[in-house]
Parts: structure tokens; sequence; C-alpha cells
């Protein structure tokens, strides 16, 4: 399982107009972890939370894997796979937008 670590670059910003810390989003860089700490993360998390992460990688591989022209079956096999990745990703969004993925697996 791979970890994300945020670049250094101004992960924290103070904004003039309103007072406290305010987090900026920056690309992240993934890392791998060690699976105890995966599993430690993880059980910080909600169950749905997490099977809608690994649903959502799944089916972005999947997407990932229909290119170019494509017959009706192969269509309809990657319209569904959208369609996984975007329940996921709902459930995702609501817990942290920055656990989102594209159809092409990356971290939007």
């Amino acid at each position: 399982m791979e970890g994300y670590t945020q670049q250094p670059d101004a992960c924290h910003k103070q904004d003039s107009s309103r007072e406290g810390p305010h987090v900026t989003v920056s690309r992240l860089i993934p890392v791998p972890i060690p699976d105890s700490v995966a599993a430690m993360i993880g059980s910080c998390m909600p169950l749905g939370v997490l099977h809608a992460e690994m649903d959502a990688e799944c089916a972005a591989r999947e997407v990932r894997r229909f290119r170019g022209p494509l017959c009706p079956e192969d269509q309809a096999d990657r319209e569904h796979a959208l369609s996984t990745l975007a329940r996921a990703n709902k459930v995702l969004a609501a817990y942290n937008p920055g656990l989102v993925l594209q159809p092409g697996g990356g971290i939007r």
C-alpha cells in the first residue's frame, strides 16, 4: 500500500482576511509505507470509507484498461467502472476531498 506525503512547499499559510492557519492543497507524492502503518491508518477510518477507497482504486485501474476504439461490451464495462468510481468518489469526497481519484488512477 502506498502513502502520500506533501511536498515541503507552502503546506501552511496565514490568510490575512481570516484568523488562524489555513492549509493549502499541494501535489502529493506517493511513497511506500509499511503494512503495519497502513493497517493503523485504516483502523482510524470508517469501514465504509475503506471500502470506497478500495472500490475507487479498482475502478480507476479498470477504466485505464479501456483505450482506443471499444466494442459495445467494452464500452459498457468502461461505463460500469466509471459509475463505480463516481459512487466511491462521492463517499471519499464526503470524508476527505483529498482522497478522490481520477479515472486514470491519479489523485484529483
